[in-house]
C-alpha cells in the first residue's frame, strides 16, 4: 500500500497537465462570479475533486500506454517498467471522478454528465487504441479543447447552470496557450516520436517549423487578448497580461536557437509554462476582484 501511494505521488508531482487543467477550472468559476456574482464553494470543491481525479487518471493511462506502445523506452538503456498498478490507479481515479460527475448531474442537470463523457472519451482515445489521437496529429488540438473550452465551460456551468458565450470566448486564451505548450513539448522528443510512428505535429512539419508555428500562436494570443481588452470582455486587471510579452519573446527566441538540441531547448518550454501560469493567474484574479460587476 505504501509503495502504491509513493508511486502515485511520483506520478502526479511534476505533471504539468494537472496544473493546466486546474487553472481553467478556476477561470470558469471566476468568470461565473464576475458575470452573476455566484460562487458555491461546495459545488466548486466537488467539481475540483472530480477534475483532479480525472487528471490523475489521464496521467496514469498515458504513462501506461506510452510504456506499452514503446515511446518511453526509446533511447533508454535500462528503462523502468510501468506496471499494471499504474493502469489500476487510472481506473480507480476515473471511478472517483465518475462519482463526482454523477453527484453534480443529480444536483445540476444532464449537461454535467455530457461534458464529463466528452472529457472521458478525449482522455481515453488520446493514446488509447484504435483511435490514438496523439499518433495521428490530433493530440494537440484535443489537449487545447479539453483543457480550454471544456474545462472553462464545465466550471462555469457548475456555478451558473448556464451555457453562455462569455466563458467560451474567455476559454480561447487557455486553449491557445495550451496548444502552444503542447507543440513545444514535442520538440525534444522529435526523434523518438518519429521512430515509434507518433505522427504528431512536430513529426509532420519538423522542429524548426513547430517553433515558427508557436510564434504564430503567440501572435494570435496577443491579438485575441487585445480584442478582449478593448471590447471590455476581460477585467481591467487583465491589462497586466501585456507585461508578459518579454516572457513570450524569450520562449520564442530561445526555441528558434535551440530547437535541434533537446537539452538546451528545455528553457524555452519552461518559459511557455511560466507564461501560461501567470496569464491564467492574472485572469482568475481579475475576474474575482474587478469592481465592474458591483458597479453594474
Amino acid at each position: 500500500m505504501e509503495r502504491t501511494l509513493t508511486g502515485l505521488i511520483k506520478l502526479v508531482r511534476y505533471r504539468f497537465l494537472l496544473v493546466a487543467g486546474l487553472l481553467p477550472y478556476g477561470l470558469g468559476a471566476a468568470v461565473a462570479f464576475y458575470s452573476y456574482g455566484q460562487f458555491d464553494l461546495f459545488l466548486f470543491l466537488i467539481g475540483f475533486i472530480g477534475l483532479l481525479f480525472v487528471l490523475i487518471g489521464v496521467e496514469a493511462f498515458n504513462e501506461f500506454l506510452d510504456w506499452h506502445i514503446g515511446t518511453d523506452r526509446v533511447f533508454q538503456l535500462s528503462p523502468k517498467p510501468v506496471t499494471n498498478t499504474t493502469f489500476l490507479v487510472g481506473i480507480l481515479a476515473f471511478f472517483v471522478a465518475l462519482i463526482a460527475a454523477i453527484f453534480l448531474t443529480l444536483e445540476l442537470g444532464a449537461a454535467i454528465i455530457i461534458l464529463s463523457l466528452i472529457g472521458f472519451f478525449a482522455a481515453l482515445f488520446y493514446l488509447g487504441p484504435p483511435v490514438k489521437l496523439a499518433y495521428r496529429g490530433f493530440g494537440e488540438i484535443t489537449i487545447a479543447l479539453s483543457y480550454g473550452p471544456l474545462m472553462v465551460l464545465g466550471s462555469y456551468y457548475v456555478q451558473t447552470q448556464r451555457i453562455d458565450v462569455m466563458p467560451f470566448f474567455v476559454s480561447v486564451i487557455p486553449a491557445l496557450l495550451l496548444f502552444g505548450i503542447s507543440i513545444m513539448n514535442e520538440v525534444p522528443d522529435y526523434f523518438q516520436d518519429m521512430l515509434v510512428g507518433k505522427r504528431n505535429i512536430c513529426v509532420r512539419i519538423g522542429q524548426k517549423n513547430v517553433v515558427r508555428l508557436y510564434g504564430c500562436v503567440l501572435a494570435l494570443f496577443y491579438v485575441a487578448l487585445l480584442v478582449a481588452l478593448f471590447s471590455g470582455r476581460f477585467p481591467r486587471l487583465s491589462w497586466i497580461v501585456l507585461a508578459c510579452l518579454p516572457i513570450s519573446l524569450v520562449s520564442y527566441t530561445t526555441g528558434t536557437r535551440t530547437c535541434d538540441n533537446p537539452h538546451r531547448f528545455v528553457p524555452a518550454i519552461r518559459h511557455t509554462i511560466i507564461h501560461y501560469v501567470i496569464v491564467l493567474g492574472i485572469l482568475i484574479t481579475g475576474y474575482m476582484v474587478d469592481k465592474h460587476f458591483y458597479a453594474g
